[in-house]
């Protein structure tokens, strides 16, 4: 899912989570910093969006006057009420406050195409195993019957021309 951050009043991202643990690794972002996640309504730190943090901490909030930089920007709360379908789509970010520059480009670009995949392991209850398999036995069926078909094919043109070649 698509993770954004707001770092020195700039909203960035959509990040994949490996991208953005890699960027807090190397210490571009911190937990401290905002982010916000695909299917979440409100900002938080991003050391709660990672699952770094506890969520009973509040996100800090500005002081009244007070311009400090390590202090994160002041977002503005999501609508109380959800929007009809809760996951917004990856290309369009959160709304983030007005007046914020555009986004930064940050990380390695990604190059397009397909992408390889190592499934390790997938869990599935007995019963559909048993009913998976019944149903890969059944759709073997009609694949059997035309091996079977041209292996006869095959076997009566030999003997037809063993056949042919011994009766001559």
């Amino acid at each position: 899912m698509a993770i954004w951050v707001i770092k020195g009043g700039q909203r960035e991202g959509p990040y994949e989570e490996q991208d953005v643990r890699e960027l807090v690794y190397e210490g571009t972002y911190t937990d401290s910093d905002l982010a916000i996640r695909d299917g979440q309504f409100d900002w938080s730190t991003l050391g709660q969006v990672l699952n770094r943090v506890a969520a009973t901490e509040p996100v800090p909030e500005p002081e009244p006057g007070s311009s400090t930089e390590a202090s994160p920007p002041t977002v503005p709360p999501l609508p109380p009420e959800p929007p009809p379908f809760p996951t917004p789509a990856a290309e369009e970010p959160p709304e983030i406050p007005a007046g914020t520059p555009p986004p930064v480009p940050r990380g390695p670009p990604r190059a397009p195409g397909p992408m390889q995949v190592s499934v390790v392991d997938f869990q599935m209850p007995f019963g559909s195993m048993v009913i998976l398999m019944v149903k890969w036995a059944l759709a073997s069926i009609p694949a059997l019957l035309i091996v079977g078909a041209i292996a006869a094919m095959f076997w009566t043109a030999f003997f037809a021309l063993v056949a042919a070649v011994v009766h001559h």
